[in-house]
């Protein structure tokens, strides 16, 4: 463990020691330019991940405890057995401490494991240390100002010790894309929007998307969960804030049976915000707390608000900030919700950031946490946002391989079953290797449809979405009546509160929780309605995409849920 930096070994020197490259990118992302050098003065708030011990070690580890039928199933990991995993070993510790010193730097340790460290820095000791020259960049779409280089290097015999520097190449990417209003009507949308009759008005109102209509579909119960040591957090980042006055209303109209003042609980992580003003709250956030209260009944639900870098609204950084708080909690919340995605190709000249991110969600995983993410609005990919089209972009941090992705369906009135949305964000990554629990039913997929080494996308990548649900619902904003375009915030907000529940369940009856969820999925892929209609093409800028079909598709995954058959499977674990 990293406790503080000494002076350990042979010092290195910038000046003599042979430099490698670790990360470069030939230009800019789209938007931003360069303005020129950035102060020499100028203070960096860098950090160092640092090789961890036996990260394959970790990744088994997270099969076997999440496995239905493994020995080891349910039994998770405490925060020191994970640690043991992750902490850099004692020669990197060793060797990155003599670098470190000898440029007269300290550092401060990020994480209990060590793996993780902060230094500061000014641009002339940063440019010196990574034989680089940083710069700064401006974008006016977004008027952002931001610090970083087009490549860095370290010493060579570093290069196995220091996984990535950030950050450094990296720019910050758009995160939270939602679209905007297509209807806001008065704060009492009144009988226009009935809750009763639920099956006749469920197929001629809001595509079955109020909460009685979603507990119909879906088999969700409506009583409140038994009394439980349970937790459903929900994620908001860069100053995105849920109303306690929206979910009042929300609850009101659309939860009469409930008490209209359940409310949840707050945490800020990196000066998160929580002000409540009338103004200022999030879409994302207000979807994501008024179904998880709102269908999760009973459960406590809590919002972690994670605030950004200062003057950089970087979400890969915010999505780290949040990852290690829950890394350093003794015991983390069962289930966490993350409906913010983006593009593999903003990340992808910086697949070890993303690798890095996606260690942290395995050590959760390890500890018995369900990682619920949504895979974003730009269908097989190819964003919209950017200038340059780049089909076949799959959605990041859902193409982490533990987590569980879900994509979106749609239900209209004149359909007799659910299709694929084209919100749906679904395809294969070019990052992420495919987890050894898809093998049988995406093989199947790319079987029937024919894909080969000659497919414009990766076959061999991990594929998303795992699952899907409804993707289009009413809810509150800023003290409005909101109907929007379809977005996988609702889908995964659905699927979320249905695993809380479960895990409520299994803890009301003493046994472990849910986990880890993406190993039981795929092996009891019957507990979910399979969806074989819908296309995910032209969500994007470009109009290629994925069909639904029989099985598992890059569309909606194995389906939609069945609590009931979820239900059966998990009595039985």
């Amino acid at each position: 463990m990293l406790k503080s930096l000494v002076l350990l070994g042979v010092a290195f020197t910038a000046a003599h020691a042979h430099f490698s490259v670790l990360e470069k990118r030939d230009g800019p992302p789209d938007g931003f330019s360069r303005v020129g050098p950035s102060p020499a003065n100028k203070i960096l708030n860098l950090r160092l991940a640092l090789a961890q011990n036996d990260i394959s070690g970790l990744h088994d580890t997270v099969y076997d405890v999440s496995t239905p039928g493994n020995p080891r199933y349910g039994q998770y990991l405490s925060k020191e057995e994970v640690e043991k995993f992750v902490a850099p070993s004692p020669d990197t510790v060793t060797q990155v401490n003599s670098w470190l010193t000898s440029n007269n730097l300290t550092a401060l340790p990020l994480t209990g494991a060590g793996d993780w460290i902060a230094v500061d820095m000014t641009v002339s000791q940063a440019n010196k240390l990574l034989a680089t020259e940083f710069s700064t960049f401006q974008n006016p779409n977004t008027n952002l100002t931001v610090d970083r280089t087009l490549s860095y290097s370290i010493p060579s015999s570093l290069k196995a010790k220091i996984n990535t520097v950030y950050p450094t190449v990296t720019f910050p990417v758009g995160g939270n894309r939602f679209p905007p209003a297509v209807n806001t009507t008065s704060p009492t949308p009144g009988s226009s929007h009935p809750t009763t009759s639920i099956s006749s008005d469920c197929r001629v109102n809001n595509s079955w998307s109020p909460p009685a209509c979603l507990q119909e579909l879906y088999d969700i119960p409506s009583a409140p969960a038994s009394p439980a040591a349970n937790v459903l957090a929900v994620s908001g980042f860069i100053n995105d804030f849920a109303n306690k006055r929206d979910l009042k209303a929300f609850l009101s109209e659309f939860r009469p049976d409930m008490n209209p003042n359940t409310s949840f609980d707050f945490v800020s992580v990196n000066g998160g915000i929580n002000n409540q003003l009338p103004a200022g709250a999030g879409f994302g956030p207000a979807i994501e707390i008024e179904y998880t209260v709102g269908l999760a009944t009973g459960v406590s639900v809590e919002f972690i608000s994670t605030g950004p870098r200062a003057n950089d609204f970087d979400y890969l950084t915010a999505f780290l900030n949040q990852a290690n708080y829950l890394i350093s909690l003794a015991s983390p919340p069962q289930t966490v919700l993350h409906t913010y995605a983006d593009t593999e190709s903003d990340i992808a000249l910086s697949p070890q950031i993303a690798e890095s991110i996606c260690n942290a969600y395995a050590q959760l995983a390890a500890r018995g946490v369900s990682y619920i993410v949504d895979t974003g609005v730009l269908g097989s990919g190819g964003s919209p946002f950017n200038e340059e089209c780049i089909p076949w972009d799959p959605p990041f941090p859902a193409t982490c391989p533990f987590v569980t992705a879900v994509g979106a369906t749609e239900f209209l009135p004149a359909e007799t079953q659910e299709s694929g949305a084209t919100a749906s964000g679904g395809g294969f990554s070019n990052i992420f290797e495919r987890p050894k629990y898809q093998d049988t039913t995406v093989s199947a997929y790319l079987k029937a449809v024919g894909a080969d080494a000659s497919s414009p996308f990766n076959i061999s990548g991990r594929a998303v979405p795992d699952v899907s649900a409804i993707a289009q619902a009413p809810f509150f904003l800023q003290g409005f009546f909101e109907n929007r375009t379809e977005h996988t915030a609702f889908s995964a907000s659905i699927f979320a509160s249905v695993v809380a529940l479960l895990t409520n369940e299994r803890l009301s009856a003493g046994k472990h929780a849910l986990g880890f969820l993406n190993p039981l999925i795929y092996l009891h892929a019957g507990a979910f309605t399979d969806i074989s209609t819908g296309f995910n093409g032209g969500n994007g800028c470009s109009p290629l995409g994925f069909n639904a079909t029989a099985g598992w598709d890059p569309v909606t995954g194995v389906g939609s849920p069945s609590y009931t058959k979820l239900q059966e499977v998990c009595t039985e674990l």
